[in-house]
């Protein structure tokens, strides 16, 4: 059977979601500047109000996993669908943990050692450095990615309520975790994002109803954006400056119904900016195709960086230390990243 056309606006919603990442990275420390400044309260929100990234990210895995393999899925296919695609993730995690596991060393402490049962357990968590937690996910994603395909193949009921049943793993995951026992680990686990996986899933299936679907009901889904974003960063204001004292539960309402929303509203963006042939268009698709490597790159460029951090006192200098944090990961990884694919691209063809 014929492969489906590519999604090609969904490069665009990965630049959309890589930018977010060095919003919240780049911002962390500036979160932390003095309450009831202006500089405190500007890049509190922006690091907030960008948090739906990683659930951004594990729906495009969903999309492109279930537009690219269910129209021609077989059970017979797992291995060899296993073994391409964690070769493809396994590899870089692991030389990467082990970068940044020696390269932080380094940096933060001026010497280098090696225990064999840390880095074990550094792989088995993600935490090497602060932005690896996310390739676990995708892994444990990737393996389950298979039974879940051919349940959605085998069984309509399945197929059709994927939305709610990924809903209902991740809201019983948090019911547990949040008032019985803390699950180990809870962030790093597929529970943790298992709505938007689904969510994904099932516009990988319907991509083109839903679409349309989307662009019908546009100025709701909108609304819903902004309404569960600014109700989400608002009560994270208030708890931050002291003002009210609110429930997690409603934090965790609030941040899904933002990050279920926002997909809709990025592939309808990204389609638009297509269709007119606008130049940002082609710069956000090239910028969404080396998503990856800069993902991998930009924490050792701001770690880098914020060696030369100037006094929290001297706010304005502060202030411009943070935005050239955003420009110098971003645009300091893509170069990077241009780079090695230009080396690669030399090398075979020599």
């Amino acid at each position: 059977m014929l492969s489906r056309p590519k999604l090609t606006e969904i490069d665009i919603v990965r630049a959309i979601a890589i930018i977010a990442v060095l919003v919240i990275h780049s911002t962390s420390d500036a979160t932390q500047l003095p309450l009831g400044t202006g500089s405190h309260a500007v890049f509190f929100i922006l690091n907030k109000a960008s948090l739906f990234t990683v659930p951004l990210f594990i729906w495009i895995s969903g999309v492109v996993l279930f537009y690219t393999y269910y129209d021609r899925w077989e059970p017979g296919m797992s291995r060899v669908f296993w073994t391409k695609r964690l070769r493809k993730i396994l590899t870089p995690y692991v030389l990467w943990s082990l970068f940044y596991y020696l390269f932080n060393q380094f940096i933060f402490h001026g010497n280098i050692g090696f225990d064999v049962v840390h880095v074990i357990k550094l792989l088995m968590s993600g935490n090497a450095s602060y932005h690896l937690y996310y390739m676990v996910i995708i892994v444990q994603f990737y393996l389950l990615f298979p039974l879940m395909m051919t349940a959605a193949r085998r069984s309509h009921r399945f197929r059709q309520g994927l939305i709610p049943i990924g809903i209902g793993i991740q809201a019983a995951a948090y019911c547990f975790h949040h008032w019985m026992y803390p699950i180990p680990e809870y962030a790093s686990l597929f529970l943790s994002y298992s709505a938007l996986f689904a969510f994904g899933a099932f516009m990988g299936i319907h991509y083109a109803v839903i679409v349309a679907w989307s662009v019908r009901y546009k100025s709701w889904i909108w609304s819903i954006i902004l309404l569960a974003g600014v109700a989400f960063v608002g009560m994270l204001l208030l708890h931050e400056y002291g003002l009210a004292s609110i429930e997690n539960s409603w934090f965790e309402l609030a941040l899904l119904l933002y990050c279920m929303a926002i997909p809709l509203c990025c592939v309808q963006w990204g389609r638009n900016l297509l269709e007119s042939s606008s130049p940002i268009g082609t710069v956000l698709s090239a910028l969404g195709g080396a998503s990856f490597g800069i993902y991998l790159v930009h924490p050792a460029l701001l770690t880098l960086w914020d060696r030369i951090a100037p006094d929290q006192e001297q706010l304005w200098l502060y202030d411009l230390h943070t935005v050239a944090s955003i420009l110098i990961g971003l645009f300091g990884s893509w170069l990077l990243v241009r780079l090695y694919t230009s080396a690669q691209r030399k090398g075979s063809a020599n």
